[in-house]
């Protein structure tokens, strides 16, 4: 099981349950998606199958129906679910770095993203190369993505305002167009060089950010 998956998607004990029959669909609904995930890591969003994803998830199939129309809706909310887990992973990851100086706490927001990425190849797939082959469904969930990670580099460039080093506000566009780059770099180290690779993208992808952030024009 990995490290950051909701407890949602641990199975059900076996006999019956003293859990609400919304409970028990929450469970099933975590342990779906986190089956899609893995899924999809493995074998490619195009041949996964429903089928596939049921026998992970140890759900029935009329089950999977309930809770979503297609592999596509089940897909979607994957990444959704995805995307607030580790958002809050980061959270508590980064709490003791909140008075940090701005620059400490970029290049730590950085450094645990991408050990997350690296120690959850099933996560760092689905959030940066999956995610392309579903095609127009997922896109605005993609642009909702890049925004939750824009405003981690916000959160860092109030700091420095804060402190006194920086006097610009970045247009979201800069930033936005700032974790598309990051994006697109992960994409291609984990399709060449695979996640044990992403470490090593931190001094350039903290340099750019800073370069970025420094010399951006104000909104």
């Amino acid at each position: 099981m990995s490290v950051v998956a909701p407890a949602s998607s641990e199975p059900l004990p076996p006999g019956p349950s003293a859990m609400s029959r919304d409970e028990v669909l929450a469970s099933q609904r975590g342990r779906v998606a986190w089956a899609a995930l893995q899924a999809v890591s493995e074998l490619g969003y195009g041949p996964t199958t429903v089928s596939e994803i049921v026998k992970r998830a140890k759900v029935s199939r009329r089950t999977f129906y309930v809770l979503h129309r297609d592999k596509e809706d089940c897909y979607v909310a994957a990444f959704e679910m995805i995307v607030e887990v580790v958002d809050n992973a980061l959270n508590a990851k980064l709490e003791t770095f909140r008075d940090a100086d701005w620059k400490v706490l970029l290049r730590k927001s950085l450094e645990e993203y991408l050990a997350l990425l690296s120690a959850e190849p099933d996560i760092a797939r689905a959030l940066h190369v999956e995610a392309l082959s579903v095609g127009p469904a997922l896109a605005r969930h993609r642009v909702e993505m890049k925004k939750v990670f824009a405003n981690r580099m916000l959160g860092a460039h109030r700091r420095g305002v804060a402190q006194g080093e920086l006097h610009t506000t970045p247009p979201e566009g800069i930033m936005l167009l700032l974790i598309g780059g990051i994006d697109d770099r992960i994409r291609d180290c984990l399709n060449e060089d695979g996640p044990e690779g992403l470490p090593e993208l931190i001094p350039d992808l903290y340099a750019a950010s800073i370069a970025l952030i420094q010399n951006s024009p104000s909104s």
